[in-house]
């Protein structure tokens, strides 16, 4: 973490103007304004937070109209700050009035706009050979810090693939988001993964909203991101005629509903299948998927969820923004499909439970124990090791030795017993059956190694940091 000396800005000629606000944050006291109200106050926005964020050097995103970074306060407190690109043509009471009305916005699934700052400094630079007088308008936005990332890593990411009931939620989060905003009177614009950010508990929160408008008239080409507003979540009619209208997000809506359902799928693959064939297509994968799972309860229920969610996707991006569904009709879907079965999702959102028992990759669980490093315990049937998920959740993972290697019929009905343990056992949450070789120096050369196969055994269970090893490494062998 940065320290944070006296700021002192020394070298800028002129200091134009500079105005923030925030609420809701603890920072440290600045001097309040003439009025002496509490709520504006004089802060030395870019300078101050180039010290919280290491000069500029934590960067968590970037987008159309900047690099988001993360920054670290004095009183602790952990932010991200957008430092937008260099734009001109933008007028700043505009843009000071925009911000403040998104300062107004709270929902659940909408990042909180904490604060703005822009400045204006006079700065001598030279160009083309000589020495250029000219003004630097440095404008930042203060948001509240998401740890979890953005979804697009999750769905980029295969070894981070979430199970269908997480999946149902960030789309019934996401619904729910847009749907407060088109009620207040705002456009997202760029509603896309990229945009939509994960807490720890996997609740979605959508960022980056009402903020494009104000910009599209800047003399700018939106930095290094020119150019494309992700065109395959940018429907027709915005790029005929360049329209900002709820309608657009909706199309926008339905591409992202598209990409959380299809899974581990090729996304091309399906592109260019009808409604009906991608509804079915989409469907029997799920279907198959949650077949491997066993003794799956909600099954059916889960299943009706994929075909409902599907069909509001393809809704969604109709050609014809008439024929789109309003956000009122798409909540109103969900709700009706998440009644059904009794989905358990209260369960899946309590911390381990978000991970579904199934079958793990050898090398996912190598990179989730570092490689095997830190050993809890051994006993007679094999070692534990401590491992940590991506979101930062610890699990152990017992290695079972070589001579207690099961066949894999076996190794599964191991698994299927372990399924069935009562809520209060340590519970499991994944396994690993998979062949793979190993070098055995050759006993009549030692420098020469010879590939050996060999079956690995492992499973993963939640990690209970007040238990005895052998807790775990007794359970259900």
């Amino acid at each position: 973490m940065c320290s944070f000396p006296q700021i002192k800005v020394q070298n800028v000629l002129t200091t134009i103007g500079a105005v923030f606000w925030f609420w809701n944050t603890k920072l440290p006291p600045f001097q309040t304004n003439s009025q002496g109200t509490s709520r504006e106050s004089r802060m030395p926005g870019y300078h101050f937070f180039r010290q919280a964020t290491c000069d500029f050097s934590q960067v968590i995103g970037r987008g159309l109209l900047g690099k988001v970074y993360k920054a670290h306060l004095p009183t602790g407190e952990v932010v991200a700050v957008k430092l937008l690109y260099l734009m001109a043509g933008i007028d700043d009471y505009s843009f000071s009035h925009l911000l403040e009305e998104l300062m107004s916005v709270s929902h659940k699934n909408l990042v909180r706009l904490l604060g703005y700052s822009f400045e204006k400094e006079e700065e001598v630079l030279e160009y083309k050979g000589r020495a250029v007088h000219g003004v630097n308008i440095r404008r930042l936005i203060c948001f509240e810090y998401v740890p979890g990332g953005s979804l697009a890593h999750f769905l980029s990411d295969q070894n981070l693939g979430l199970n269908w009931g997480v999946r149902f939620k960030i789309i019934k989060g996401i619904c729910e988001g847009l749907q407060y905003l088109h009620k207040v009177g705002i456009v997202h614009c760029d509603l896309k993964p990229g945009n939509i950010l994960l807490d720890d508990g996997k609740i979605p929160k959508i960022t980056d909203f009402g903020l494009l408008p104000i910009f599209l008239g800047s003399d700018s080409g939106f930095g290094e991101d020119s150019g494309h507003r992700t065109l395959k979540y940018t429907p027709s009619e915005d790029i005929c005629w360049g329209g900002l209208s709820e309608a657009s997000d909706i199309f926008r809506l339905g591409v992202v509903i598209k990409r959380i359902v299809i899974g581990t799928m090729d996304y091309s693959s399906i592109a260019d299948m009808d409604d009906r064939e991608c509804v079915e297509h989409v469907h029997k994968f799920w279907r198959k998927r949650l077949q491997e799972i066993r003794r799956y309860p909600t099954f059916e229920a889960d299943c009706k969820q994929v075909r409902t969610c599907t069909e509001i996707a393809v809704a969604c991006m109709h050609i014809d923004r008439r024929q789109r569904p309003l956000m009122s009709n798409i909540i109103y879907k969900l709700y009706e499909v998440e009644t059904m079965g009794d989905h358990p999702s209260s369960q899946r959102e309590q911390g381990i439970h978000d991970y579904e028992v199934r079958r793990m990759s050898l090398k996912e669980l190598e990179h989730i124990t570092s490689n095997f490093s830190e050993k809890l315990g051994q006993d007679g049937f094999g070692a534990i090791y401590k491992g940590k998920l991506e979101d930062g959740k610890v699990i152990a993972v017992k290695r079972f030795d070589e001579r207690m290697i099961k066949p894999e019929e076996q190794f599964e009905r191991v698994v299927d017993l372990m399924r069935l343990k009562h809520k209060n056992i340590v519970r499991l949450i994944g396994y690993c059956y998979e062949p793979t070789k190993v070098p055995v120096p050759d006993e009549k050369n030692p420098e020469l190694y010879i590939w050996k196969d060999v079956i690995e055994n492992l499973l993963c269970y939640e990690f209970l940091p007040n238990k005895s090893p052998d807790v775990i490494l007794n359970d259900g062998t």
